[in-house]
């Protein structure tokens, strides 16, 4: 394991089929609106310190002020776009023969884990611009869920990562079929053999003492 997934306890042989992120352009709805507010601050700030102040103002606010109020706008729509930015990049999705696992978080962290042998359904969710242009998000349902267990969200290309899952999945069945059978089908060990067989022995003597008493 990678020190990128530190986070991630997994078995020793336990392998990693698939890794992702969300898309870094979720963060486009957040860019565009800190945008437009930082530019209305901005063209408030003009509006209120030229000509047109003494009508948009009440008066004696100082243009120091004004501009103060369009800096703290603008730092907040920074701040607001570098926030979301952080979201994206400290969120990873990661895919194993076991289990499919989401760790987000900025300052700590959160880790949910399914295990692959535990997933009943997935399903893929694209809207119309999901569709344009390849995105989606993949929810996870266990069995006896009321909905999804777990959603791995805004991936690129998430046909890829549905397709992987199902492909665990189906392994992880077969694996319990086959050790089912194995379990069922398994020969006595010889240890088993030996007490069942001194267990039959007894309960012939006794049966042939009661024929010879009677």
């Amino acid at each position: 394991m990678s020190a990128e997934f530190d986070w991630l306890s997994t078995d020793p042989d336990e392998t990693v089929v698939w890794t992702g992120r969300p898309r870094v352009w979720r963060i486009a709805g957040t860019a565009a609106g800190a945008v437009v507010v930082s530019l209305l601050a901005v063209i408030g700030a003009f509006l209120g310190t030229g000509r047109l102040g003494p009508q948009l103002l009440p008066p004696g606010v100082p243009a120091a002020a004004v501009w103060g109020v369009a800096a703290l706008v603008v730092l907040w729509g920074v701040a607001a776009v570098g926030v979301a930015y952080l979201r994206v990049t400290h969120t990873d999705y990661v895919l194993t023969d076991r289990s499919v696992s989401v760790k987000s978080g900025i300052l700590s962290e959160t880790v949910t884990s399914v295990g692959v042998d535990r997933v009943q359904n997935t399903t893929l969710r694209k809207d119309i611009t999901g569709n344009r242009f390849d995105y989606g998000t993949v929810a996870i349902s266990t069995a006896g869920s009321g909905g999804a267990d777990l959603a791995v969200s805004d991936l690129d290309d998430p046909e890829t990562f549905r397709d992987r899952l199902q492909e665990q999945v189906r392994a992880a069945d077969a694996r319990r079929d086959r050790d089912g059978e194995g379990a069922s089908t398994g020969a006595l060990d010889a240890e088993t053999a030996d007490a069942l067989l001194a267990e039959a022995r007894a309960l012939r003597e006794t049966a042939e003492r009661l024929e010879e008493v009677a």
